[in-house]
């Protein structure tokens, strides 16, 4: 079977895509011949002996990266018998009115609404955005959207706030829920008396890290509390991110270590104790399975599948507001609290949530459209 994958980000990128879909790609190639189009920040030599990865400059001019990546999907996905649509919807839509091929796409939020608001255009939360009538542009945009959507044979999602959303525009298709998965590990004794944060995370605005640094203020001023926090990624928000750092007085507690990979990743998530996520919206956070996968308190927002995942603070803190002081005394909370919530998230993540089988179940889906 021959099979394109196109996705937005990929190592060595960072976030949940770019973890997902090599473990994906190296499942479906060891019998089939598989091809990655990806967006990336500079050329990679790729050593993939099972399949080819197509690199396409993200930092150009996006009518003409927008071209070329068409161009790349055309040309690679003529004679591919489906095209798995992990990231760049619209390039393959679009690409898709002259091949003609069978598409089976994974959903992980709204395109359009990470737009809008990353840019600060739109204030409103995910839900809102779906509700509300915009201006002709963003009309217009919803309405591309909903059209991808639904010529797509197969919609996959991770959480079940999404599967509701596929169903409000109107989409008919096979429409399947599988959950987002991590790699078990061993158990780790940690000390929780070292109240080590982390982040991990592309810096966008919809993340609210800004946010998070001024709950971590009134925690130190406040609640006298000290800490550290490691925030590990990339992205447009860095150097406001680091202007507001040194605007709070946070320089000796809060370091921005850029994207970390592999080991390196493995041993922030070692030796931290707490996880922030208090994100606008999140589908199903790769991010937080690991974390709780190494057994790490989490604490986030209670957007989307957070709050599927998490429950009333059954298997970590969730935030009921995301303002500053509410955050702040949530965070205080999950310091405070002597429960064995972290062996909890650990049990669940293994059982319900375990990468091997996430892995199996899309590329049963995937190979049945043969």
């Amino acid at each position: 079977m021959n099979i394109l994958v196109t996705t937005g980000i990929f190592p060595p990128d960072v976030g949940g895509p770019a973890k997902f879909v090599p473990l994906i790609a190296d499942k479906l190639s060891e019998k089939n011949n598989l091809k990655v189009i990806t967006l990336s920040d500079k050329t990679v030599e790729d050593n993939h002996n099972d399949y080819e990865v197509f690199r396409i400059i993200r930092n150009q001019n996006k009518v003409s990266r927008f071209i070329k990546t068409i161009v790349s999907i055309i040309k690679n996905g003529k004679d591919a018998d489906v095209i798995f649509v992990n990231g760049l919807w619209l390039e393959v839509y679009i690409s898709n009115w002259l091949i003609r091929k069978k598409t089976i796409r994974k959903i992980v939020g709204d395109p359009v609404w990470e737009k809008f608001y990353t840019q600060y255009k739109t204030d409103d939360d995910f839900d809102t955005f779906q509700e509300k009538k915009y201006n002709t542009k963003v009309q217009f945009l919803k309405f591309v959207r909903n059209a991808a959507l639904k010529s797509s044979n197969t919609i996959v999602v991770p959480s079940y706030h999404l599967l509701d959303f596929v169903k409000k525009q109107g989409y008919n298709g096979r429409l399947i829920q599988v959950n987002n998965g991590t790699e078990k590990t061993q158990s780790i004794n940690k000390n929780k008396a070292d109240n080590k944060f982390l982040i991990v995370s592309r810096l966008v605005r919809h993340k609210n890290i800004d946010l998070v640094l001024k709950s971590l203020v009134i925690l130190k001023n406040q609640y006298k509390i000290d800490f550290t926090l490691n925030i590990v990624g990339e992205g447009p928000e860095h150097k406001s991110l680091i202007n507001l750092i040194n605007k709070l007085g946070l320089q000796d507690s809060v370091k921005i270590v850029g994207a970390k990979y592999g080991e390196d990743l493995k041993s922030f998530y070692q030796f931290s104790n707490y996880f922030l996520q208090l994100s606008s919206y999140e589908g199903m956070p790769h991010s937080i399975l690991e974390a709780m996968n190494y057994e790490l308190t989490i604490i986030a927002s209670n957007f989307g599948g957070n709050f599927e995942l998490l429950g009333d603070n059954d298997f970590g803190f969730t935030s009921s507001s995301l303002d500053i002081e509410t955050v702040a005394n949530t965070i205080y909370t999950a310091i405070k609290d002597s429960s064995n919530i972290t062996s909890k998230s650990k049990e669940l993540v293994n059982r319900d949530y375990n990468i091997e089988s996430t892995i199996k179940k899309y590329s049963e889906i995937i190979l049945d459209n043969e």
